[in-house]
């Protein structure tokens, strides 16, 4: 700021040469009108704050509405995250309890586990004690699974059973299969028998492919005769063993079939021409003496389940074909059908019926092998003019299907097959 250029003394010059202020006015006067600006001043000082009031009350009028609606959706949007906090909670509780119901699971099977692993580290501790547990499982697996495989009373329900000599693959033996099919009244047995030689499968059981026969059948049911015509060209001279073949199969057919007479042609001549039999018009089987007795054939190995053959042979007594049963044909690739280490007695009762009474030390278990060991022995008592057998003193009541406290009636025929569908 300048510093004034004019002295105290200046200023008072200066002053004085101003013109004179007077009011002629009288003090009342003056006073009143003091007094009247002094009233408006406090009138319009009420009215200002009134105005204010009003439009504060206004807008408050107008702002309530929107701060409740604003108020409830505040408090709805607070619920809603309190039920998603709810619901949550509920889930993770839940996935939890899941996750702890897993968590027990993979504990109990851990557990487990470890048990099976440490009874295996006991177990391999312990070769004999695994072994002989091995063989208990294996029992009881063959066991369960063991079946039958002859053809029984209980088998025929609605069903007819045809049964055909096959050749084993060595042309050594000749096997009956036999094979289960619907009746039928319309047809002859024959004629079944006929039909179904083409759906043999004679090679997935480890036999000669055989059938079906290759000729034309016409039989004469009335007569019980059947004749046999084959082509110039067959296959049944070609050696005196598949002449002996031929001539088992048809002599099998005959006695499934009561048949008492087959008719020999070639393409509607009489007579067929062999190389070791000749020319022969008929044929008629020779009398056989002695009686069937089954042995075991593993055409597809140790581990399958045996075909039962049997052999005809001359043997005075029931007793002395079983004893004959326990020893190998080893000239016919058969096996024993009894173990050696089975010993017993026999005894005839009346009314086709065969007691077997095993000795003590004979050690009798339900499998599979002991299975097929008393089929074996039913079929050759079969053969044996016996209708029934039973077993005493066995170690076990129950082998596969066979109740050893009841009499075993003898199959109706050996080997079942099951035909393709």
């Amino acid at each position: 700021m300048k510093e004034s250029k004019w002295s105290d003394e200046q200023l008072k010059e200066l002053l004085s040469q101003m013109p004179k202020i007077k009011d002629d006015r009288d003090p009342r006067d003056i006073y009143q009108a003091i007094e009247m600006k002094m009233g408006k001043q406090k009138s319009r000082t009420w009215i200002l704050p009134s105005i204010a009031a009003a439009a504060a009350l206004l807008l408050l009028f107008i702002l309530v509405p929107n701060l409740m609606s604003w108020q409830e959706s505040a408090d709805k949007q607070v619920e809603l995250k309190a039920d998603r906090s709810t619901s949550s909670e509920q889930i993770t509780n839940e996935n939890n309890t899941i996750l702890e119901a897993k968590e027990e699971d993979s504990e109990l099977i851990a557990q487990e586990k470890g048990s099976e692993e440490l009874d295996q580290a006991e177990l391999s501790n312990e070769p004999e004690a695994e072994a002989k547990l091995n063989d208990e499982i294996n029992k009881k697996t063959v066991a369960s699974e063991s079946s039958p495989t002859a053809v029984y009373e209980e088998d025929l329900a609605g069903k007819e059973v045809l049964t055909y000599a096959i050749p084993d693959k060595d042309a050594q033996n000749i096997v009956p299969v036999s094979v289960l099919i619907d009746e039928d009244p319309a047809r002859t047995k024959f004629e079944q028998f006929e039909d179904t030689m083409s759906r043999l499968t004679e090679d997935e059981w480890g036999l000669d492919d055989y059938y079906p026969l290759k000729a034309n059948f016409t039989y004469d049911q009335e007569n019980k005769m059947l004749t046999v015509d084959v082509p110039a060209d067959h296959p049944y001279s070609m050696s005196s063993a598949t002449e002996l073949l031929l001539e088992k199969v048809l002599s099998n057919i005959m006695n499934n079939l009561d048949i008492e007479k087959i008719n020999l042609m070639t393409e509607g001549e009489i007579g067929v021409e062999f190389s070791h039999y000749g020319n022969r018009e008929e044929f008629i089987p020779e009398n056989s003496n002695g009686n069937l007795i089954y042995y075991f054939l593993y055409p597809n190995g140790a581990e399958s389940t045996p075909f039962l053959v049997p052999l005809r042979q001359q043997l005075n007594s029931i007793k002395d074909a079983l004893t004959a049963m326990k020893e190998d044909r080893t000239e016919n690739n058969l096996q024993a059908s009894i173990p050696k280490d089975i010993d017993f007695e026999t005894e005839e009762i009346q009314d086709g019926k065969l007691l077997i009474r095993f000795h003590n030390e004979s050690e009798i278990i339900d499998d599979e092998s002991t299975l097929h060991a008393i089929e074996a022995i039913l079929l050759t008592a079969k053969d044996f003019n016996f209708d029934t057998v039973k077993l005493e003193n066995a170690d076990v009541d129950k082998i596969g299907k066979f109740d050893l406290t009841e009499e075993l009636k003898v199959p109706v025929a050996a080997n079942k097959r099951d035909l393709p569908n």
